[in-house]
């Protein structure tokens, strides 16, 4: 678990900065970075998280109370400055202990690199103030692009997460089974048991959890309600978390046996997704990949549904760069971790997802998510023979 957890990225982050020191205030970034993960930071700007980093190794964090604890039992080896809820300027207080620090380390004149896009506004005014000879250089491209090739040690933390996703569906899927003939399950039911068993897993923390059926799996997100009925196809969207790193994940079944029509849009969706497997490779763009998808589906008459394009990098975020979509020119590397969106109609409106995420390599893209095989629809019958 230790060398999990210990998944610290600070060396190749000075190998590429030409700066003694960072602050960071994404949690997502404290995560790749400081390979801590703070609970649900993200979910509360009202209490902001700062973390430095210096070539020497004289790190800082900055936290709530709540969250010192964990950082530490992650094996944290900084200095630990935390502040309780109640604090009335908590940007200040972390303003002030960093240039406390920065001043003990004689770096109080030097160069520190931020995250423009991620640095609240009022942390920013503290900070001028705090360190007013310090130099604050962004360095969000080049943070960017090391977050977005994953070391083998973060594509481990990826596979595992996936894997807790994949074991939670399917450990949900046999309970619905198992219910079918005593009046089944209500799709409320259905999710809450997907994020029991990832935490059952092994999982650190659940996401979405989402089961559509009927007229609700015709739109992005629809709130579970009612019963599973036989004869409709139910799209099954979840996320979760282990130690910081997401898996995404897109199943489709049909409550009974699945009809033609059904199998078809299947098909149909499989088709568009090959399309895009066979372009995930170093070196293509991430919009020819889209463009590529768009074009099968209009020649084959597909309805694709591409308004938020088919997918993206995934990591210490749900969602990062590239986008495959049609305003990202960002050429595939080797090392990145792209989850697979291709979203396409069913026969009645419904939209059909089968959602992986892959590995680029020299060879071709690595599938890290699918543990069962989703090559058809899954029918639950009430028999568990699928499985």
């Amino acid at each position: 678990m230790k060398e999990n957890i210990h998944n610290r990225q600070s060396a190749n982050l000075f190998d590429s900065l030409d700066v003694p020191a960072v602050l960071l205030s994404d949690p997502d970034s404290v995560r790749y970075a400081a390979g801590i993960e703070l609970p649900f930071a993200g979910h509360f700007p009202e209490k902001p998280v700062g973390c430095l980093l210096t070539r020497d190794w004289n790190n800082l964090l900055i936290c709530p109370y709540d969250w010192s604890r964990a950082a530490v039992d992650q094996g944290w080896e900084g200095r630990v400055a935390a502040y309780p809820d109640t604090h009335a300027d908590p940007f200040g207080f972390i303003a002030d202990t960093v240039g406390a620090h920065l001043g003990e380390n004689g770096l109080e004149t030097q160069e520190a690199g931020i995250e423009e896009e991620y640095l609240p506004a009022a942390l920013f005014g503290s900070l001028k103030n705090a360190c007013p000879k310090l130099k604050l250089t962004p360095v969000d491209g080049e943070l960017g692009r090391l977050r977005r090739i994953k070391a083998e040690s973060e594509v481990e933390l990826l596979r595992t997460a996936a894997e807790q996703l994949e074991f939670g569906l399917i450990g949900a899927i046999q309970h619905l089974e198992g219910s079918l003939e005593e009046n089944g399950y209500t799709l409320p039911e259905f999710c809450e048991r997907i994020r029991v068993h990832v935490y059952e897993t092994g999982g650190t923390a659940g996401g979405l959890a989402a089961a559509a059926s009927g007229d609700g799996s015709a739109v992005w997100y629809h709130l579970p309600r009612g019963k599973f009925i036989p004869g409709e196809l139910v799209r099954v969207e979840a996320s979760s978390r282990y130690f910081g790193y997401w898996a995404c994940t897109s199943r489709m079944m049909s409550i009974g046996e699945t009809t033609d029509l059904q199998k078809r849009a299947y098909a149909e969706n499989l088709l568009l997704k090959q399309r895009a497997l066979e372009l995930l490779n170093p070196g293509v763009k991430a919009s020819t990949i889209f463009t590529a998808v768009a074009e099968i589906a209009a020649s084959e008459g597909i309805n694709f549904r591409g308004e938020f394009g088919i997918g993206g990098g995934i990591g210490t975020s749900e969602t990062e760069s590239p986008s495959l979509d049609p305003s990202d020119g960002t050429p595939l590397e080797e090392g990145m971790c792209i989850s697979l969106a291709v979203y396409t109609e069913g026969p009645r409106k419904e939209l059909v997802c089968v959602k992986d995420t892959y590995l680029i390599t020299a060879d071709g893209p690595h599938c890290i998510s699918s543990y069962h095989n989703w090559d058809g629809v899954y029918a639950v019958t009430g028999f568990r023979s699928a499985h």
